[in-house]
């Protein structure tokens, strides 16, 4: 793969996250996540969740795709930091409306940047159990759909100069903590997959030569405390230029888990407020990655800045990256 620099020198990134497209079987399930969930005051709370604080309407952002591609510009590289897909079955691509949801994206972006476009995987994209915890999980069937006909990528390596870029697989990355999100006949599977993913990590991070800058890339930053427990990720730090993930869909949410930091676990109300509380309980541990949001393209409805992210990085590694989240039309 051939990129071309800008007329200044710099190589520019466009970094997209949670796209969450919805193709129209699956926007005919309607009020999916409220049906998981039989008792009326918690339907009730999810309600108010969605109407003032999450998403109104999930099922409705396709939108935010077309004014992305309407304003994006012919950057070196678009990288996708995952979840193309509204995951409305909680199990992944293996859904087959959540499959065709994420082949219609993908295949936008592909024909708009050709193979200037790579993708790497989201934690909806291989499933995730919904917010009651009683319906759905990650799948193998999703993984090998995502690896192979929606050819995303778990680890991916770019050098660009001096420069690496260097992305990888959260979901993978956070098994130890969502051992719940997925079937018990397939647990050993699922590790397997993980012990070769941190291998395939390891080798191209031990691979960089040691006057090289480097730079991260994931869905969601839950796995920087499992990176941090290895020895070749930590002599990595002092070369590291920063971090951009998505998952959090707003800059409001990403000060949040800041002021959050430390929290303890909650263990009691069920397996989604269990991980996302175990996240925070170890949100100190993110500060040596230096990381930056990717918000989905239209925000939260408590806080509606949303984007894209634009990186301008210097492929000799002598300028620090330069990254700002452009808004889209209406934003």
């Amino acid at each position: 793969m051939t990129y071309r620099p800008t007329e200044n020198g710099s190589f520019q990134i466009l970094l997209l996250s949670d796209v969450h497209y919805a193709c129209a079987a699956e926007r005919l399930r309607g009020d999916y996540e409220a049906r998981t969930i039989n008792h009326p005051l918690l339907r009730v709370l999810l309600g108010a969740y969605r109407r003032h604080v999450w998403c109104k309407d999930p099922l409705s952002q396709n939108r935010y795709l077309t004014d992305f591609l309407a304003v994006a510009t012919q950057a070196d590289l678009c990288l996708g930091l995952g979840d193309y897909t509204c995951d409305s079955a909680f199990i992944g691509v293996a859904d087959d409306a959540a499959m065709q949801s994420a082949s219609i994206c993908l295949n936008r972006l592909r024909n708009h940047f050709g193979d200037r476009f790579r993708g790497l995987i989201g934690d909806h994209d291989l499933g995730k159990q919904s917010l009651s915890g009683r319906v759905g999980g990650m799948r193998l069937e999703s993984w090998q759909r995502c690896c192979g006909p929606l050819q995303l990528e778990s680890v991916l390596h770019q050098p660009v100069g001096k420069v690496h870029l260097v992305g990888m697989n959260s979901s993978l990355l956070t098994l130890p903590a969502c051992w719940m999100d997925f079937e018990a006949d397939q647990r050993a599977a699922w590790l397997t997959l993980r012990d070769q993913h941190l291998q395939a990590l390891k080798g191209i991070l031990d691979g960089i030569p040691g006057d090289h800058r480097i730079l991260f890339f994931m869905h969601d930053p839950t796995g920087l405390a499992m990176l941090l427990e290895h020895d070749w990720v930590r002599r990595c730090l002092p070369r590291l230029d920063g971090t951009w993930v998505g998952h959090l869909h707003s800059p409001w949410v990403f000060k949040a888990s800041r002021w959050l930091s430390g929290m303890p676990r909650i263990r009691c109300m069920g397996n989604a407020v269990t991980k996302l509380s175990a996240a925070l309980h170890q949100r100190h541990l993110w500060e040596p990655f230096k990381v930056r949001l990717v918000p989905a393209p239209g925000g939260i409805e408590i806080a509606p800045q949303g984007g894209y992210g634009d990186l301008r990085i210097d492929p000799e590694g002598k300028l620090p990256p330069n990254f700002c989240i452009r808004p889209l039309a209406g934003e």
